[in-house]
């Protein structure tokens, strides 16, 4: 499918968050598929066309992990300490649809989740999103706790 049938056939999922109270809109993601996307206090949500149905993506920081900390060299050595230790927080407590990383521009870590969805669940799907994000911000909450002991 092109981006214009990408488009034409998500626009009734634009329409589908509006009517549930959720600001969403059509834009191109960071690799040129058409998505609807709908930026939230929460998080973020992305809805595309996949191979076989709908892929959903959520995803949320956890800001400003150390901002309280003053001082800065203890900071940085607590960030990084938190850096060095997602790759093993990815292994041993995230499924192969999570993706956890730090967010320079919001000093803190950043957890993203991807899911397949049939089209059936189409009138479903912001009911779907908000609770796949509810439940990612639980894990963010878990994991932030796990490494600022």
């Amino acid at each position: 499918m092109s981006i214009t049938e990408h488009k034409t056939a998500l626009q009734p999922i634009v329409q589908n968050f509006r009517d549930h109270g959720i600001y969403a809109y059509g834009t191109l993601d960071d690799e040129n598929r058409w998505c609807v996307a709908a930026d939230l206090e929460a998080g973020h949500i992305d809805v595309r066309i996949g191979l076989d149905g709908y892929e959903l993506d959520v995803w949320a920081t956890s800001p400003g992990m150390f901002v309280e900390e003053e001082n800065e060299r203890r900071r940085k050595a607590m960030e990084r300490l938190v850096r060095v230790s997602i790759p093993g927080i990815q292994r041993g407590f995230l499924d192969d649809n999570h993706l956890l990383t730090w967010d320079e521009f919001e000093q803190g870590i950043a957890l993203r989740k991807s899911i397949a969805l049939p089209f059936s669940v189409d009138g479903r799907l912001p009911e779907i999103a908000m609770s796949q994000l509810e439940e990612l911000n639980n894990t963010l909450a878990f994991l932030e706790s796990r490494l600022i002991r």
